[in-house]
């Protein structure tokens, strides 16, 4: 049984499953915004480039959910993160496309004893990205701009096809459930194209 907790580790979510889908590296302004919002408050530096995890969305037991609390971005955003009120880490993220069969984490804003060895298959949103360093993707990885691109994106599908989980009931509650659970959702009405922080985040 994994676990994924804040830094302070007075929040932790332990998991029914130990496996890791995939990995992605995403560009986009929303997990920028988000992560730097966190480190604005107190919490963990992110990286320029987030690296993405996903997990089944099926959680055996949790603790201290008195410290957490769901934030979203923007009215009517896609995703919702719960953080640790206490260190402002952030120990999960749904998106309304996961439909509630995995969750996502950002390892570098948490901790977790998941093996994160897992090499990043595709680096996504890259039009989002607003710096000159992208060094830490190889040749190897899908590069997509945007999913504007038919041929591009029927390559990511492709690629993302046998990686995906298929549904299955949780032995425990869902990550959906467990935003329903914690103390409110709070909407934090970032301005969009608006960088919160700074030139000291590391680009890797």
């Amino acid at each position: 049984m994994s676990v994924i907790k804040c830094n302070c580790e007075k929040c932790k979510i332990f998991l029914n499953e130990n496996k890791i889908y995939y990995s992605l590296f995403c560009g986009c302004e929303d997990c920028r915004q988000a992560g730097q919002w966190g480190y604005s408050k107190g919490g963990p530096l992110p990286d320029r480039l987030q690296k993405l995890i996903y997990v089944r969305s099926d959680i055996k037991d949790v603790e201290g959910i008195k410290y957490m609390h769901a934030y979203q971005l923007r009215n009517n955003s896609s995703s919702t993160r719960i953080y640790c009120k206490e260190c402002y880490s952030i120990i999960g993220i749904d998106h309304i496309n996961y439909k509630d069969i995995v969750f996502m984490l950002i390892p570098k804003l948490c901790k977790t004893d998941l093996d994160l060895s897992i090499k990043p298959v595709a680096a996504i949103f890259m039009n989002d990205y607003p710096y000159k360093d992208i060094s830490m993707i190889s040749d190897d990885v899908l590069f997509l701009k945007d999913f504007k691109d038919e041929n591009i994106n029927n390559k990511y599908n492709a690629l993302m096809s046998p990686l995906r989980a298929k549904y299955l009931k949780p032995r425990g509650i869902s990550f959906k459930q467990l935003i329903k659970e914690v103390e409110g959702v709070t909407v934090l009405n970032l301005k969009k194209g608006k960088e919160i922080l700074l030139p000291q985040i590391k680009s890797v």
